[in-house]
């Protein structure tokens, strides 16, 4: 085999090989089983098929809701399978089962047929940052659950393990249409635009972040033999961004962890040099140094840029999921670099387009020059946005609510005399709570009615809105009001109790009861409705319900004096005073027992 090696390799784009053909037909095929599970869903739901259930989304982000609540869920499961797989098979769930790899080769597909080819951009702190994501999101908050909170917060309540493995809420953790379309766009093509392939993947993804040290212990590695001509086709091939041809050389086989095993530098090779199989793993293997395009002191700069940027993007206007950050930093970082690039080097391009030549500014240059000014603005007027926001809540935990109010309001959008683009719906519903604490109603309900109009139908907004509304307005709207929210919603278990609630406050006890054992008969399985139904039961009308839930509970929690108690007042309520005095004299037992 050759020693030869190039720095660079500038060769035509080849053809799909019959290995990325099998490749794209499985990632549609996941595409298409992600449709139909959501499909499934949305049907069972209307026609209550499976009780309206399906199986939780199997999604690795899923599996935060174990480090968090101890929760096991289908994603969570999915989750550990590919870490066990990938620690033996290499990253290979990456390049043949990731949805977003489908959505950023199809991206790069559609560039190369328009006679773009994407150049990788190579930032060596930036890639720190998919660990770093996927620790703050798996690792930290188990760490803060087992070892930090029964010394901060000792009344947390105890970190258990338990399954919920169907859900009837398939799409409560998913971003809505409005912001799904801008997540694919950037996450997709302008990462890939500006970053190279598989951009997002490099320097966003957390599950990289985990694949990635997973894949260099793994025994399943692209390796060479004898064949190996130097010819760089593979590298070339490869959407990964590995220098195939290097590593080879240096290492017989590819070290890289960023390697994907798609196996489009097997197809593109001549001399059928390269195959894929075990063998030794990549574990202190690397003896040259990477390239990088940045030096330490703009690795720095550009990090720092890239971290502002997330942190001011996330969340914004409650709009912004944590992975469209990630991706909107890294574009919006990448082209504020270049623009700098721009204005201080003599010659500087972007793809084929000249935009600086031997100092004099193109055309090109000055249209890219005006972008990534809006760009700055945008992310300067996101700072402020979020500055704001910070100390609204910073003066708020001080009680000074007159500044938190400015705050608030500057954090909001220019119609109410702020600086925001929009509202956001979590400050609204603050400013809601202190204008109601100070008697300002309709200041509280039209911020409400705002949140209402931003979130959609929302069982917490709902039940905010109401009783709001319950303060300024008369017994009909406010009936009317509930009756269309349930009418439409009938699994709102909070709105349910809120209004039989209002409805008892009203006097109105026969609807009350009438509506709170609908409520429980729409939602058997809700708790809080059960018990609401039979204190109400107790207090207005059937006392016998009431004594055969709280005969219930003192089965469940035998121990437990307040449901002991609960149950003598239900007996007495129901005529059956021997057996209420028999079961207040449990309770009282019990409290003695557990007196200090």
């Amino acid at each position: 085999m050759t020693q030869t090696t190039s720095s660079d390799v500038s060769l035509p784009i080849f053809g799909i090989g019959k290995r990325a053909k099998k490749r794209w037909t499985v990632l549609i095929t996941v595409q298409v089983l992600i449709i139909a599970h959501v499909l499934l869903w949305y049907i069972g739901t209307q026609y209550n098929w499976f009780g309206g259930k399906t199986l939780t989304p199997i999604e690795p982000s899923e599996g935060m809701e174990f480090v968090k609540n101890g929760i096991v869920n289908a994603g969570g499961i999915f989750f550990v399978l590919a870490l066990l797989s990938t620690w033996i098979f290499g990253r290979w769930f990456c390049g043949w089962g990731c949805h977003i790899v489908l959505l950023q080769d199809a991206c790069f597909s559609i560039l190369r047929k328009l006679h773009i080819r994407p150049r990788a951009f190579r930032a060596r702190l930036l890639m720190w940052f998919p660990l770093g994501l996927g620790v703050y999101m798996f690792i930290w908050p188990l760490f803060y659950r087992v070892a930090l909170a029964p010394w901060l917060q000792p009344n947390l309540k105890p970190f258990e393990i338990s399954t919920h493995l169907l859900t009837e809420e398939y799409w409560s953790t998913f971003a809505p249409p409005m912001v799904a379309i801008p997540f694919l766009l950037v996450c997709g093509f302008a990462t890939v635009y500006v970053l190279g392939a598989k951009g997002f993947c490099t320097y966003g993804c957390p599950y990289g972040g985990f694949f990635k040290p997973l894949d260099t212990a793994s025994p399943m590695r692209v390796r060479v033999n004898d064949n190996c001509q130097q010819c760089g086709k593979c590298t070339a091939a490869c959407t990964s961004n590995v220098r195939v041809h290097e590593e080879v050389n240096l290492y017989k086989m590819v070290i890289d962890n960023g390697c994907m095993k798609t196996q489009d530098c097997i197809d593109a090779c001549p001399n059928d040099a390269l195959s894929i199989g075990f063998g030794s793993n990549a574990i202190g293997k690397r003896t040259k140094p990477r390239t990088y395009d940045l030096s330490m002191v703009e690795e720095i700069l550009v990090a720092a840029l890239f971290l502002l940027g997330f942190f001011v993007f996330r969340k914004m206007y409650a709009m912004v999921p944590m992975l469209m950050a990630v991706g909107m930093s890294l574009v919006g970082t990448w082209m504020i670099w270049k623009g700098v690039q721009v204005l201080l080097k003599e010659n500087v391009s972007f793809h084929r387009t000249q935009l600086r030549f031997h100092g004099k500014l193109r055309r090109a240059g000055m249209v890219y020059l005006l972008l990534t000014s809006i760009v700055v603005m945008f992310t300067i007027q996101s700072a402020l946005v979020y500055g704001f926001w910070w100390a609204g809540d910073i003066a708020r935990s001080s009680e000074d609510l007159d500044s938190a109010l400015l705050y608030y309001k500057l954090s909001g959008p220019f119609s109410d005399g702020g600086v925001g683009l929009a509202s956001n719906p979590n400050v609204d519903i603050v400013m809601s709570k202190i204008h109601e604490s100070r008697g300002d109603f309709l200041k509280a309900e039209r911020l409400l009615w705002r949140v209402d109009g931003r979130v959609g139908p929302d069982a917490h907004a709902t039940m905010l809105l109401g009783q709001v509304m319950q303060m300024n307005h008369a017994h009909q709207e406010i009936e009317a009001f509930y009756a269309n929210r349930l009418e439409k919603n009938q699994r709102w278990e909070l709105v349910w109790e809120d209004y039989v609630a209002w409805l008892k406050r009203e006097g109105q006890n026969e609807h009350a009861i009438q509506m709170s054992r609908t409520a429980v008969s729409i939602n058997p399985d809700a708790g809080r409705l059960r018990l609401q139904n039979a204190l109400t039961e107790m207090q207005h009308g059937d006392a016998e319900i009431s004594v055969a839930f709280f005969m219930q509970e003192t089965k469940v929690h035998p121990n437990n004096p307040n449901a002991w108690h609960m149950l003598a007042r239900s007996l007495s309520a129901a005529g059956r005073s021997v057996e209420a005095r028999e079961a207040a004299a449990k309770a009282s037992s019990l409290q003695n027992l557990q007196s200090p």
